[in-house]
């Protein structure tokens, strides 16, 4: 996935968005639920432009939370902009960057063993060029003129693996495990 104008490009979104879209208030509220979460899985589905992030809260954080699973996805849309750099660092601090496929997406987030998300997510700036790496291991760029509004900024560890995500979107839906919608209150 060298850019975004192929596959994962060709759809652009019209009218105001999913029914469940949050508000910006609603997604800044967001930010101090997911504080301290586990990262539990990363997707991104290109014919639709969409990134899957599932996460676990932990416990009395949502107003919403089930006794018996406490995972939602938060599902940002359209996506319009996705850098993700996979390195490993070696003993003497030299870090070696890891290529890998969109559809691997899934498999490298679950090999990073739930690493536990902190920090501000929302309305963080693009990675500088050789921040996370000399270049990424996964790059697409939409030429669509949608989903530019907002963006998430992930960045977790695991053992000699760093893992850095930054995905530029327009709206951010929040789902329990069943798929409800989940808003947040005032």
């Amino acid at each position: 996935m060298s850019g975004m104008s192929g596959a994962v490009g060709g759809i652009g979104g019209g009218g105001d968005g999913p029914e469940g879209a949050l508000s910006d208030a609603e997604v800044a509220r967001l930010e101090a639920v997911v504080e301290g979460a586990v990262l539990l899985g990363a997707e991104l589905e290109p014919t639709y432009r969409v990134l899957a992030l599932t996460v676990e809260p932990p416990p009395g954080r949502t107003p919403w939370e089930r006794p018996d699973d406490r995972r939602v996805q938060l599902l940002a849309s359209p996506v319009s902009t996705m850098l993700v750099a996979l390195t490993r660092e070696a003993p003497d601090g030299t870090r070696e960057l890891l290529t890998f496929e969109q559809e691997q997406l899934v498999d490298i987030v679950a090999a990073l063993d739930a690493p536990v998300l902190s920090g501000r997510l929302f309305g963080q700036g693009e990675p500088r060029p050789g921040e996370w790496a000399p270049r990424f291991s996964l790059q697409g760029r939409s030429s669509a003129p949608n989903g530019t509004l907002r963006t998430i900024r992930i960045e977790v560890g695991a053992a000699d693996l760093r893992f850095g995500l930054f995905a530029r979107f327009d709206d951010l839906e929040v789902r329990d495990p069943d798929g409800t919608t989940l808003r947040l209150p005032s």
